[in-house]
């Protein structure tokens, strides 16, 4: 697994992005697959940085390769915990007034990865996430 460390800010994600495709070309994965990840990678650690109670002030963004499988693993130190795979489900047919705010991003997430995994051990959430690249 290759992993980098990014600081807990929003202006990390373009830094995040390039780690992306840079693993990606490097494991010879076309950029079709970049999409999908970006906004995985984007949901999980937006939320860690909006969401997450204390934490370090780097957030390590882990990738690995088995074809046909990514993982892609967000590691927060020292945080409370925050578990995306208990968040409520999202009914994105209903109307926008009759929805409760929040979730979509979540929801989306389960759609696109194959699993959505998640550990909290010693002060330490790790989210894991897998998906099929064809």
């Amino acid at each position: 697994m290759v992993e980098r460390r990014f600081p807990r800010a929003m202006a990390s994600l373009e830094g995040i992005y390039a780690f992306l495709r840079e693993f990606l070309a490097g494991n010879g994965i076309g950029p079709q697959a970049a999409f999908d990840l970006d906004l995985i990678a984007e949901e999980l650690f937006t939320n860690m940085v909006k969401h997450g109670r204390g934490g370090s002030p780097e957030i390590v963004v882990a990738l690995d390769w088995s074809a046909p499988t990514i993982t892609l693993r967000l590691v927060d130190s020292g945080a409370e915990p925050f578990d995306p795979t208990q968040a409520p489900p999202v009914d994105p047919n209903l109307p926008i007034s009759e929805r409760r705010a929040g979730g979509l991003g979540l929801h989306l997430v389960r759609r696109i990865a194959d699993r959505l995994d998640y550990a909290y051990r010693d002060r330490t959430s790790v989210i894991t996430v897998t998906k099929r690249i064809d």
